[in-house]
């Protein structure tokens, strides 16, 4: 809370990514300032995700959503990724349809915990991508993320998004990742180290060479037609011992 006020005081505007919560605790919140939204994390239905998040995660997730919406809070939930879960996000954004202001997926960083896990071929995935476009067509929970969805829009011959930082991949430009020792990182889900705030300022670290070289993402997409607002995923590619500087996210169809 002490932090949550600092912030305030400060004129930020203020987003939780958390977990569920006392309605008391919420309530203290919202006294100094109502979240811009508020997130929480499923991992798949519920069998899955409490395998995951232990038991009685997502029952406790359900009867959360139901808080935020009495108290008037934009709700989001996330699921990361993986091949185990693949076949329950759009199952998963049935459930949460009228719960959930926003569903929405992110795939998986392969490293620390994630290392343990797996991601779907590129062929299951590319599938995959077509079938959650089409149920976002009549499910208004579900949300648009990760970059690559661009290229299923750009088939279609429709509008392109944003992608997953409004610009595509907004590592080091639109964002930084903040350690408790001063340490910032292009992008929260990979190591990216591009400098020290407590020795250089947020400005100087948001200017140095390493973040320029991370907003410049990877040469290999440089000319693609959707690159403004793609770039595929560095973290991803990390994962996959690429070179992010120059090799493309391995999931990327486009021809």
């Amino acid at each position: 809370m002490e932090l949550y006020r600092a912030a305030s005081n400060l004129g930020f505007a203020l987003a939780i990514l958390g977990n569920p919560a006392p309605r008391t605790k919420i309530e203290r919140i919202v006294a100094v300032e109502s979240p811009v939204f508020y997130q929480v994390s499923l991992e798949g239905l519920r069998s899955h995700n409490d395998e995951v998040r232990g038991p009685g995660h997502y029952d406790r997730v359900m009867t959360f959503l139901g808080v935020l919406r009495d108290m008037g809070i934009y709700s989001m939930v996330m699921l990361t990724l993986t091949r185990d879960n693949i076949d329950q996000v759009l199952p998963l954004a049935e459930e949460l349809r009228n719960r959930a202001d926003l569903f929405t997926f992110n795939r998986l960083s392969m490293v620390g915990e994630g290392a343990k896990l797996r991601l779907p071929s590129k062929e299951r995935y590319a599938a995959f991508l077509e079938e959650y476009m089409e149920a976002s067509k009549s499910n208004p929970a579900i949300a648009l993320k990760d970059n690559l969805i661009n290229i299923v829009l750009q088939r279609e011959g429709a509008d392109l998004f944003g992608g997953c930082a409004g610009y595509g991949c907004g590592a080091a430009f639109n964002f930084i990742s903040l350690l408790p020792d001063g340490e910032a990182h292009a992008c929260r889900k990979f190591p990216s180290l591009i400098g020290n705030v407590l020795e250089e300022g947020i400005a100087g670290v948001y200017d140095s060479e390493a973040a320029k070289r991370y907003r410049s993402g990877c040469a290999a997409c440089s000319r693609c037609v959707v690159r403004p607002v793609c770039g595929g995923c560095l973290a991803v590619s990390h994962s996959f011992g690429l070179d992010i500087f120059e090799e493309r996210d391995p999931f990327c169809f486009m021809p």
